[in-house]
């Protein structure tokens, strides 16, 4: 009661998925971010 934890000090289980989810979400931006900068 009253600790707060995050990160690999947890035991979530589908936490793969979820930083998974987040590495794609980042890699896309990163490519929408590069063609709007090349103009393309």
């Amino acid at each position: 009661k009253g600790v707060f934890a995050a990160g690999d000090c947890t035991t979530v289980p589908y936490k793969q998925i979820i930083i998974a989810t987040g590495e794609g979400a980042k890699a896309s931006l990163s490519a929408f971010d590069y063609i709007i900068r090349s103009g393309q």
